[in-house]
């Protein structure tokens, strides 16, 4: 009986390892399939030749060279503002140090922002107009995707139900009774 349950159980892990081993195969994505079909794709809508995909190339790593120091900057100042806090400071001393990270990230986050529209105005200066063309309606497209799949949010009305929360005039003006009537 107990040779019966061991080899029972000697099969039940001989068959789950290499069952786990495939799915675990199976849920691991491919690296950047998605990506380089994209690229693919966009190149071949824009009908890109050899040479303006090797500068193409180039104005991209020269972007990633140049927004690389900047990323790491905004990284570090968001572990400045967890650090900050989880710090023993008051809070009104947490509170303005968080308000000055903050700045500086903001700040940081538009040098990455000129970043990317300098590599963007690089790009397009190498494309001929048929192609600048096709670009912007893929622009267009890409926006027009986007707002299907992120409507715009209503106007705040206040938390809770029926507005419960707000905002409301603190004093009521008997007076502006009188005058919209």
């Amino acid at each position: 009986m107990k040779k019966l349950v061991s080899l029972f159980i000697l099969a039940v892990i001989s068959i789950a390892i290499p069952a786990n081993a495939q799915t675990a195969q199976q849920t691991t994505p491919a690296p950047n399939i998605h990506k380089m079909q994209m690229k693919k794709e966009f190149e071949q809508r824009l009908n890109l030749s050899d040479k303006q995909k090797q500068k193409a190339k180039i104005i991209h790593q020269n972007g990633r060279e140049r927004m690389k120091p900047v990323v790491e900057q905004i990284i570090e100042k968001k572990k400045e503002v967890e650090n900050v806090k989880l710090s023993k400071m008051s809070e009104s001393a947490q509170q303005e140090k968080i308000e000055e990270l903050n700045a500086q990230i903001r700040e940081l986050e538009k040098q990455a922002h000129e970043i990317r529209k300098e590599n963007s105005r690089e790009f397009e200066n190498i494309l001929n107009k048929k192609q600048k063309n096709e670009l912007a309606k893929m622009k267009a497209e890409g926006r027009a995707k986007f707002e299907k799949n992120h409507p715009p949010r209503p106007p705040f009305s206040g938390l809770g139900p029926n507005g419960f929360f707000s905002p409301k005039p603190l004093f009521h003006n008997p007076q502006s009774d009188f005058t919209s009537k």
